[in-house]
């Protein structure tokens, strides 16, 4: 019987040795830093959210999908999405919305305590313009915002986050703290990091908007009757639009009122026409 010879192509490889191919095989991954406050469970909350928002096919769909990403990947119960030209604007009249709060809690705030709210103060803004993130009860320990309506309405704290968009604009983030006294650091970490990688998205998404409006600026809407208009055409009522914008259900008539006008609409039938062909 004839021998069986082995026919072998290339080098033998041995792992660990160099080939023929690569300068310098072995694989040495580079250490993560001493002190690393992030843990695998913390970047896969970060990436959760990132891949809930990241195909959002406008800026009214990605702040919806934010919002329920942060209360799915955070466990924030409240949660709220605000846009401006500045971060002040954001704040204090921003266009956006919000999840998790209930009616009474929201009308209670507009009608006492929004002028209280220590975040819509200015050197509020200039802080958290500068952090990017910050706690409530870290720059605001004493208010009175903070111990006689947040704390009783079962709201220990809440986090602000801004993600600036240069000349596009602004996205402010408020997220209510309910099972901690104050934000976890680890999740003021997770969130610097999130704040990061949103900063892409949030420019597309607000460039986007920006310029879906300048074609449209015939209609002479405001930001806010923008709102309105848009989530009217979505086919919400105008209760559901007063909670998810922080306005009473007068002011949404009002606004609706104007833009139905303004677009020559007789309906909201006629409405939802005009916005899905805009």
């Amino acid at each position: 019987m004839p021998e069986r010879r082995v026919v072998r192509y290339g080098p033998k490889v041995e792992y660990g040795c160099v080939t023929g191919a690569l300068s310098n095989p072995s694989r040495n991954p580079r250490p993560l830093p001493q002190g690393e406050t992030l843990s695998a469970e913390d970047h896969r909350r970060l990436i959760g959210v990132l891949e809930s928002v990241d195909r959002a096919a406008d800026l009214p769909e990605f702040r919806e999908r934010l919002v329920r990403a942060l209360q799915s990947w955070f466990g924030f119960t409240g949660v709220a999405v605000l846009h401006g030209d500045t971060l002040a604007d954001a704040i204090r009249e921003g266009c956006g919305v919000q999840g998790g709060y209930t009616p009474e809690f929201l009308a209670e705030y507009a009608a006492r305590w929004a002028g209280a709210d220590p975040l819509r103060e200015t050197w509020a803004a200039e802080l958290i313009s500068g952090r990017g993130v910050v706690g409530l009860a870290e720059i605001a320990p004493d208010a009175p915002f903070l111990s006689e309506f947040l704390r009783p309405n079962g709201i220990n704290d809440k986090a602000a986050m801004v993600v600036d968009g240069g000349p596009a604009g602004v996205l402010f983030i408020g997220m209510a703290v309910v099972d901690a006294p104050r934000v976890p650091d680890r999740d003021l970490a997770v969130l610097h990091a999130l704040r990061r990688h949103l900063a892409p998205l949030v420019v597309d998404q607000l460039d986007r908007d920006r310029d879906r409006r300048a074609a449209l600026s015939n209609w002479q809407l405001t930001p806010r009757e923008w709102e309105v208009a848009d989530l009217a055409a979505q086919g919400l009522t105008n209760r559901q639009i007063a909670e998810r914008l922080f306005i009473g259900v007068d002011t949404v008539k009002k606004h609706l009122t104007r833009a139905l006008a303004a677009t020559s609409c007789a309906s909201r039938t006629q409405l939802a026409l005009r916005f899905a062909a805009a």
